[in-house]
């Protein structure tokens, strides 16, 4: 008996020698398969970290190295209500290295600094050939299958657009800068404008040196909490960008004052806060007016106003939405000359794993926050 069990126990030694000599050599023989990390929101208020395959770029395609990427307001729907019943990537402000090119790229170059657009047009299709690439029924976007907050990022080389001068937290801020420059397109600016900039985050803070290069003679902006002291803080940026007056719209009969100093209503209102408050945007514009609103509701998307005034008015409620964002060479050299000065608006950064702190943070009082960047 002890000489039978003997024999199993050499045979059991001898198989486990072979299997793991076997899987070893295969291991070193084969190509090791590297992988990244990337951040996705998969329940409330939690950010998972997943390992994900760093894969080659294909044809027409480039790998980017994240460096950084920015936290928007969308981040932080997911991360604190997470309405999707599918893991949702975190991150959509980019700026990295080219790491590698693609069969037939040849521009960006490997090592080119760039930020990438989350949105582009097919170039091919009835709508983008007859100029009107925003109504593209085949655009391409990399947001629903990858995140921007992670190490890698594959996506077409017409994404990726070069830029120097800036670092790459700073960089980030190009993409809520196109918003901005989108909504003061649709506004149709003219010399001499009184305008009334709703909502004083990052991109209608953002609007502000825009419509005054425009040259608007008023800008005011209004903002809840405004009298808090989070909101002189916003007030103090404000005004460095060029805000003439500012709105508490948590004060009582805010817009009846807010009349009273400006008779008559203003010629062009840039909604930027949530969509419900279009109707105070439009009872403020004056006549012939343009009301140009950016900005989704999560919840009722429902907006009721006067139909009479604002037909005899002769009002405009117009929507901007920045896709496919064409503005980013335009941003870039906005924030590189100091017209919208990026120190005042990119107040915190944060590591890459502290994503779920910042994104907790981003919310609160007691913090001086107006753009968080993440830093890869």
């Amino acid at each position: 008996m002890e000489i039978q069990f003997q024999g199993e126990l050499d045979s059991l030694r001898s198989w486990i020698s072979t299997t793991f000599w076997v899987t070893f050599n295969r291991y070193r023989e084969e190509p090791h398969m590297e992988t990244f990390t990337s951040a996705w929101v998969c329940h409330r208020d939690k950010v998972e970290f997943r390992q994900e395959q760093v894969r080659e770029a294909g044809p027409g395609e480039v790998r980017v190295r994240i460096k950084a990427c920015g936290v928007c307001g969308t981040d932080i729907h997911f991360f604190k209500e997470f309405p999707d019943e599918q893991p949702v990537p975190l991150g959509h402000e980019v700026a990295g290295i080219i790491e590698s090119t693609g069969p037939g790229v040849s521009c960006p170059a490997v090592g080119t600094a760039v930020v990438i657009q989350n949105h582009i047009p097919c170039g091919m299709c009835d709508a983008c050939l007859n100029q009107r690439p925003d109504a593209c029924g085949n655009i391409r976007t990399y947001m629903d299958t990858q995140a921007g907050m992670a190490e890698y990022l594959v996506v077409p080389a017409a994404m990726a657009i070069a830029f120097e001068g800036l670092d790459f937290a700073t960089a980030t801020l190009a993409e809520p800068v196109t918003v901005a420059l989108d909504l003061c397109r649709e506004a149709t600016l003219r010399m001499n404008d009184t305008v009334l900039i709703m909502g004083p985050g990052t991109i209608g803070l953002s609007c502000v040196p825009i419509v005054k290069r425009h040259g608007a003679s008023l800008v005011v902006v209004a903002g809840h909490g405004l009298s808090s002291t989070r909101g002189a803080h916003r007030k103090a940026v404000a005004t460095s960008l060029g805000a003439d007056a500012f709105v508490d719209t948590a004060d009582k009969g805010w817009k009846e004052k807010l009349l009273a100093s400006y008779p008559g209503g203003f010629d062009r209102v840039i909604v930027t806060s949530p969509p419900n408050t279009i109707a105070d945007g439009i009872a403020l514009a004056g006549f012939r007016s343009s009301i140009v609103f950016d900005g989704i509701s999560y919840q009722d998307d429902s907006v009721t106003f006067g139909a009479n005034d604002f037909h005899f008015q002769k009002k405009r409620l117009i929507a901007s939405h920045a896709i496919p964002n064409w503005g980013f060479p335009q941003a870039i050299g906005l924030l590189k000359d100091g017209t919208i000065d990026p120190k005042l608006l990119l107040t915190h950064r944060y590591p890459f794993k502290q994503v779920a702190q910042a994104l907790q943070d981003y919310g609160s009082s007691d913090l001086e926050i107006i753009k968080i960047a993440i830093e890869i």
